[in-house]
């Protein structure tokens, strides 16, 4: 029958949901979720980013969401950003499409970002590490303070993100996807048993992708290459070492446009969105990354559990780069058409940059977990250190072309590369004790925790710095017996900043944060989860963007961040999902000459809603898939008190698939009406488009 659900005996979704195996990261044996794990469908029940054990979201006294390969495929997300468009709290692209990393803001400040419970990424530098979205199986959002457990990290929070692992029952896929901006792509996964008894396992993931941006001469071309094995030699050990080798060869497609011309038209019109404003021989943006990541857990007798990750990277950049100064906002003697150079108000001149680094990280995690009853109390208790080692060699150079570039009308002469200077080199080392402790009695469930971490950073060349600071959580919920379970917390954060050539004064002072946040969690049927928080959170020595337009920070005092969110997510017999989310977001200054003003780069609103149905046709074979989704943008601010804000934006996306046993086919449109928005403008005058329409359809053989 048209439109009937899908009935008993109809061809399902083959994937890897529930194909698991025992240990660390890998799964429960078919058992149920784990925290390690795929997640099954849309709606997960368990996590481990709150806690670092195996933990019911409902018991962890903090927001979290979690998105899983299925969402994730299901609305063809290319990036980490784009795979969180849907989750409450957090703008996913606040900086439109930027091919220079992933941007996702988290309560009005950006999030650090995790891979597998080790730390990724540094958020204030360039050419770091980007995960291709296929390689990974959660995707997970911990709002608020983490660094009790996971050292720096920022008070708005955190995206970790979990690599896919070796599996023990056989799972095959190739496919190809093709889309607008000349978006060609091949892909693969392959799982199981490398030896006939399972004690060792096997799992390949690849890549490969040629494309262009949405921004004219701007490439945006990927390969990955993503190889692991595990080996079981007991039901109590597992070891899984993860390859990884990519490289990414972009432009920088963020054109830094002028507000006239791009947020509101100038005498000549908007400038067109697609605007390339650095020269084509010139501008070049490369990361090549090589890592590789072990993740060991042993079980003893008596409830013990011995987790051991440590993950070694070797990063190789390139950013190439020449960009318009729209740096100066106010006319004088000597530039009356500020901005703009003419009275025409059309050319500016531009900066040029370089930099070429190479970065090494050693990062390693060691924690035993146990589980034991004192009296009625029950208790998990989980004690660790954890160390990370960085280093970091850069070359770089700034320039400045004075000749006028038309940005309405450009000649793309070939700009002077600037010139390099001697080679900076800078290390880090970070060490942190951390003891949590997770105890329940009867309904009453408490979260305590505690951390020390001990920070070196040094300059070839120049003194050692060094800090240390203690940071802490406690939480408080009780589970009533229809489901809902209130929640209170209090959680502090501190974040040393590490990288040459970030802040314009030389060294950086740590940030560091606290955080009041109240909420529950319902969860009255197995299909059915809805989570809300209310928070109070203060930020002291901020990073801001430069307003000078140089490629440094600033820090400014003290932040205020207050807001809520809301998120509710159901699978309906299977076939069925649907995603709502809202949250409120009101970011200040709370010190300084801009003290009042609302933070840069966050919207005061954000809603979305996506839905989709499987169901089969008449006597069709297969299965067919529809889904759709609504996202409000709202209004956002440029960080000053005169402050020229950028306007909401609601865009839609949609859905359409079909699928049997074993073929799939898939076509997503994003942003349908491709309509045209900048997704931020700064006070220092410069604006970021926002992602236009977007048409992907992908063709994949199981087997």
């Amino acid at each position: 029958m048209c439109g009937q659900s899908r009935a008993q005996g109809a061809p399902t979704s083959v994937t890897l949901e529930t194909l698991s195996v025992a240990g660390n990261g890998s799964g429960t044996g078919g058992r149920g979720e784990s925290a390690f794990g795929p997640v099954p469908g849309y709606l997960a029940k368990r996590s481990a980013t709150g806690t670092k054990t195996d933990t019911p979201l409902a018991e962890t006294p903090q927001s979290i969401s979690v998105v899983g390969e299925q969402q994730v495929r299901e609305q063809a997300a290319t990036s980490i950003q784009e795979a969180l468009r849907y989750t409450a709290g957090v703008a996913a692209e606040a900086y439109g499409p930027s091919t220079r990393g992933d941007y996702p803001r988290i309560r009005g400040s950006d999030a650090a970002i995790f891979l597998d419970g080790l730390r990724l990424k540094d958020r204030d530098s360039f050419n770091e590490p980007r995960p291709e979205p296929y390689t990974l199986s959660r995707f997970e959002v911990l709002r608020g303070p983490a660094s009790t457990l996971y050292g720096a990290s920022p008070v708005s929070g955190l995206v970790n993100l979990v690599s896919k692992r070796p599996q023990d029952v056989p799972f095959h896929e190739a496919g190809v996807r093709f889309g607008n901006y000349g978006w060609k792509e091949a892909f693969t996964d392959s799982t199981g048993r490398l030896t006939e008894d399972g004690q060792f396992l096997y799992r390949f993931v690849g890549v490969g992708r040629l494309a262009d941006a949405q921004t004219d001469f701007v490439a945006n071309d990927r390969y990955v290459l993503n190889p692991s094995i595990t080996w079981r030699p007991s039901a109590d050990t597992n070891w899984t070492l993860i390859g990884l080798h990519q490289k990414d060869a972009f432009g920088a497609s963020d054109g830094f446009l002028p507000r006239e011309g791009a947020l509101y038209p100038g005498p000549n019109g908007f400038i067109p969105f697609n605007r390339f404003t650095g020269d084509p021989k010139f501008n070049r943006y490369e990361t090549e990354t090589t890592s590789i990541t072990s993740l060991f857990e042993h079980r003893f007798e008596g409830d013990l559990v011995l987790r051991q990750n440590t993950r070694f990277s070797h990063i190789d950049g390139l950013y190439q780069s020449a960009y318009p100064n729209v740096y100066t906002l106010t006319p004088s003697p000597d530039q009356p058409n500020a901005p703009f150079l003419d009275p025409a108000r059309r050319t500016v001149n531009r900066f040029t940059g370089e930099i070429r680094s190479v970065k090494d990280r050693i990062t390693t995690d060691t924690s035993l977990q146990g589980r034991f009853d004192m009296g009625p109390i029950a208790h998990t208790l989980l004690a660790g250190v954890d160390f990370r080692q960085q280093w970091d060699s850069t070359r770089m150079g700034l320039g400045f072309d004075p000749r006028p570039f038309d940005l309405y009308a450009p000649v793309y002469d070939r700009v002077t590369p600037p010139t390099l200077g001697a080679p900076t080199v800078v290390s880090q080392n970070q060490t942190g004790l951390y003891l949590q402790d997770q105890a329940r009695l009867d309904q009453w469930i408490l979260l305590a925790s505690v951390r020390h971490d001990w920070v070196s950073s040094a300059t070839r060349g120049a003194d050692a710095t060094a800090s240390e600071a203690t940071t802490g959580r406690i939480g408080l919920m009780y589970a009533f017996t229809n489901g809902i379970t209130p929640y209170v917390s209090y959680a502090t954060s501190f974040t040393p900043i590490f990288g040459a050539n970030v802040c314009t004064t030389g060294t950086c002072r740590p940030i560091a944060g606290e955080q009041i946040e109240g909420g529950f969690k319902y969860n009255p049927t197995p299909w059915f989860a809805l989570n809300a928080a209310l928070y109070d959170t203060v930020e002291r020595n901020r990073l801001a963007p430069d307003p000078s337009g140089l490629p440094f920070s600033v820090q400014i005092g003290r932040v205020k961040i207050q807001g809520g969110d809301i998120e509710a997510i159901a699978t309906i017999d299977d076939d069925t999902n649907i995603i709502a989310s809202y949250a409120y977001t009101d970011v200040r200054y709370a010190a300084g000459e801009n003290a009042g003003a609302r933070v840069e780069t966050m919207p005061l609103h954000l809603a979305s809603l996506w839905v989709t149905h499987r169901f089969t046709l008449a006597d069709l074979p297969g299965s067919f898939l529809v889904g759709g989704g609504v996202r409000y943008i709202g209004e956002s601010f440029d960080g000053s008190l005169n402050s020229f804000n950028t306007p909401a934006v609601t865009l839609a996306d949609a859905l359409i698939g079909w699928e049997d046993a074993h073929w799939r086919a898939q076509l997503n449109v994003s942003n349908i009406a491709d309509t045209k928005y900048q997704s931020t403008c700064l006070a220092r005058g410069d604006c970021f488009v926002g992602t236009r329409r977007t048409i992907l359809g992908s063709l994949s053989y199981r087997f």
